[in-house]
């Protein structure tokens, strides 16, 4: 699972960008070229991981919920494919709720658990820790996250030791962005 996603589309982008002419300018309107998550909005992008909205935008100051966060995990994963629907994992994720697929993937993988009243709450807003938590697992590194001292600072000891908070101007508690997940994410890859 380590780095699946990556080596299947490190060539597709690799090709891609030969293919396609250099461009200064971003994909997304909304996001300066100085940025600092430009070149992740711009790769996650290129891969499907995250996408932007109708109006093409990527909307970096919007926070992400704990159930987009699943599907972009997800996709990050490359299970997007014939996922079940369980409408009974979670007490608030319906089965025709837009990201019930993900949520159950998610939980299955071991990636995101739900609270102790068996809620999941899918329109909260996922947290610095709870993002991380969730990218250490993603990496195989629950291990030693949990010998450096369980959730949150062994995961945050974990995720700043492998460079994947690089750039991250957040900590504990914080709301996190698009901007700011977009990094996370990019930082994991090989």
């Amino acid at each position: 699972m380590k780095f699946k996603i990556w080596n299947i589309v490190a060539g597709i982008v690799s090709v891609s960008m030969l293919i396609c002419s250099a461009s200064a300018a971003t994909v997304f309107p909304d996001v300066d070229e100085d940025a600092p998550y430009a070149d992740a909005a711009e790769y996650l992008s290129e891969i499907g991981v995250m996408q932007g909205d109708a109006q093409g935008n990527f909307n970096p100051d919007k926070t992400v919920t704990r159930a987009q966060m699943a599907a972009i995990i997800c996709r990050m994963l490359g299970e997007t494919e014939n996922l079940a629907v369980d409408g009974g994992r979670f007490t608030d994720v319906q089965e025709a709720y837009w990201a019930n697929r993900y949520i159950v993937k998610a939980a299955e993988l071991g990636i995101i658990s739900g609270y102790q009243n068996g809620s999941f709450k899918p329109e909260n807003t996922v947290t610095y820790e709870q993002a991380v938590t969730m990218i250490v697992r993603v990496m195989n590194l629950e291990e030693s996250a949990l010998a450096a001292g369980g959730y949150p600072s062994g995961y945050v000891s974990v995720a700043e030791e492998y460079g994947f908070t690089h750039q991250l101007l957040t900590q504990s508690g914080d709301l996190m962005t698009r901007g700011q997940i977009a990094i996370l994410v990019y930082n994991t890859r090989v």
